[in-house]
């Protein structure tokens, strides 16, 4: 199967969001009898067979637990970006071309490159910062945390299938 672009949902047995996989994954683990169709599509799959239908899932629960470790999201440029909503935490530039990585503690006094202490910057703010803390800079900590890995999945994509709002607490 090609990959369209639908995605699918994958709960756990407990209705917990686990991840996000293609639609074509999804089908497949429900055809092999490991999950069951919660939500689907409008369209089903198109076969050779006219009379052959098969429903695109949209939201899939597996049919048994799988004990999985807390689910850290990686620290990257990517995914502070993600969480800080693609905008500049200090004055809310939204220029894509212009967002840069800023450490709140600069790291040339001991700042770490951590979650706690790295937030989306525009280069215009970023260079008026420079090395200097939020006090010296007179501007309100952002005081960016650790994100959840189910906040990262809210923060996708803009345009999830609103059949998924109830399994994600959005």
């Amino acid at each position: 199967m090609k990959y369209n672009g639908l995605l699918c949902l994958v709960l756990d047995s407990s209705f917990i969001p686990r991840s996000i996989v293609p639609v074509e994954r999804g089908f497949i683990v429900s055809l092999k009898g490991n999950a069951s169709i919660i939500e689907e599509y409008d369209e089903p799959f198109k076969t050779v067979d006219i009379n052959s239908h098969y429903p695109k899932p949209s939201v899939i629960r597996l049919n048994r637990y799988i004990n999985l470790e807390y689910r850290n999201v990686p620290l990257s440029r990517y995914n502070i970006f993600k969480r800080d909503e693609y905008e500049c935490v200090y004055c809310g530039c939204d220029n894509l071309k212009a967002l840069t990585i800023d450490h709140v503690v600069p790291r040339s006094k001991g700042g770490q490159h951590k979650w706690n202490n790295v937030v989306t910057a525009c280069e215009e703010c970023n260079h008026e910062k420079a090395n200097l803390s939020l006090e010296e800079w007179g501007r309100p900590s952002p005081n960016p945390k650790r994100p959840h890995y189910l906040m990262m999945m809210r923060k996708y994509r803009k345009n999830l299938p609103k059949s998924w709002d109830k399994y994600l607490f959005v």
